[in-house]
């Protein structure tokens, strides 16, 4: 029998699950939440990303999915996939322990050379040079007991199983025995075609890295170049689709900022591996203060003129309808407001004002009647793209800052509002 364990059934985990089980293969999905399985017994699951609910909960309903905290769980597996986060504090550094945490639990069930995938997003050199010792100091041997590789995850909120059929698998081991079992396995539930295997483990870490550091490096471009040409009255960020019909160029959107569990962390973990070579990831390092910065760039463009410092924040999501908010920029916002003299108030359609509440947040129900004089749209859910304008102005609303770029410049300032985008 084909048996896949998947240990963390997190949003990320499910989805990974949810592709296995699809291919008629048992999973054993391991998870330190214990309500995890009593939720599913009561018939009570629920998500809010496409296909999830339904393909779980019929798997749990035919016998072929098993939920469970025990890791012994993941005995007779052919491939235990790993998708627990690896966590970082404000700081952004590194916190390992509960991480490398799992690893030590699985040791005791670790035998004849069972495939590990680490689907987590890790630094270079993490997997060789900190997992395996992790794994090691438990008494197991990598190429005896075990086979490590890393194949990161790169799916986002919203549509992940379907990315999950298109997009790339990428897989590198700390041995060419582990990369070549991790490509046979693979195969059962992800199309041949798809899967790429590169020459280590810590090319395969470098993927996802480098991804991510790309996009910060380009948003903050983009942004650089937003704030010089909103001071020379230039409208950048309509230019955008112009600039990149030359072929070449590929500008992103500029914006309030960067949220999100991958982009605001992952381009620090490339730091410190450039560090620990001796070198400086300028690049990267620079692009991390300027995005992190947009947030009190917003507040500068209408402090001087706003008279009643009090302000509505429209979202706290990093993605547009999709109730996430980790590193979102809401929270650097906030922060910049306060320091500047604003009363903050906060509407966000996915999370309820006791969610807010708990987040710190002053959470309002009618945007139309916070008493606000200036508006900091952060998140574009698809609700705020029906604003109106009118009911905002007489409710003296006299700012809007359009922090995402999404909204109709035109109607708002025929209602008398002042609008300013991002570079806009």
């Amino acid at each position: 029998m084909k048996k896949i364990s998947v240990v963390g059934f997190g949003k990320i985990g499910q989805a990974v699950v949810a592709n296995i089980l699809d291919h008629d293969i048992h999973v054993s999905a391991v998870d330190i939440n214990p309500d995890l399985k009593r939720i599913f017994e009561s018939g009570k699951y629920e998500s809010n990303e496409p296909g999830l609910a339904d393909s779980l909960n019929k798997s749990f309903g035919k016998g072929l999915l098993q939920i469970t905290d025990d890791f012994s769980a993941v005995k007779g597996s052919q491939a235990i996939i790993v998708a627990i986060p690896l966590l970082v504090d404000k700081q952004k550094n590194i916190l390992d322990e509960p991480f490398l945490d799992c690893f030590k639990k699985l040791a005791p069930f670790l035998s004849e050379n069972v495939l590990i995938v680490i689907e987590t997003s890790i630094p270079v050199g993490y997997g060789r040079n900190t997992v395996v010792p992790a794994i090691e100091s438990m008494g197991k041997k990598h190429g005896v007991d075990f086979l490590l590789v890393h194949s990161p995850e790169r799916i986002k909120s919203g549509s992940m199983l379907k990315q999950l059929l298109v997009t790339p698998k990428v897989i590198g081991g700390v041995s060419k025995e582990a990369t070549t079992k991790a490509f046979e396995i693979y195969q059962w539930f992800f199309n041949k075609d798809l899967i790429h295997l590169v020459d280590s483990i810590e090319a395969a870490e470098m993927v996802k890295l480098a991804g991510m550091a790309y996009r910060d490096v380009n948003i903050a471009l983009s942004n650089q170049l937003a704030q010089f040409a909103h001071r020379i009255g230039v409208n950048f960020a309509d230019l955008i689709p112009l600039i990149n019909t030359d072929g070449e160029a590929y500008l992103l959107q500029p914006g309030i900022g960067v949220g999100g569990h991958c982009t605001p962390v992952y381009p620090y973990f490339l730091i410190n591996n450039f560090k620990n070579a001796g070198m400086d990831f300028v690049l990267a390092s620079e692009s991390r203060v300027i995005n992190d910065e947009m947030a009190a760039h917003a507040v500068q463009l209408v402090s001087k003129q706003v008279k009643n410092k009090k302000a509505l924040i429209l979202g706290l999501s990093f993605r547009p309808n999709i109730k996430e908010d980790t590193f979102s920029t809401t929270y650097l916002l906030r922060e910049a407001l306060a320091q500047d003299g604003f009363d903050v108030v906060l509407h966000d359609t996915e999370f309820s004002a006791e969610e807010l509440t708990k987040k710190g947040f002053q959470p309002v129900d009618d945007i139309y009647a916070t008493g606000a004089e200036a508006v900091f749209v952060v998140t574009m859910h698809e609700q705020y793209k029906k604003l109106d304008y009118y009911k905002l102005a007489a409710s003296g609303v006299r700012f809007l800052v359009d922090g995402r770029n999404g909204l109709d410049r035109k109607a708002a300032e025929s209602a008398g509002l002042i609008y300013t985008g991002i570079g806009r």
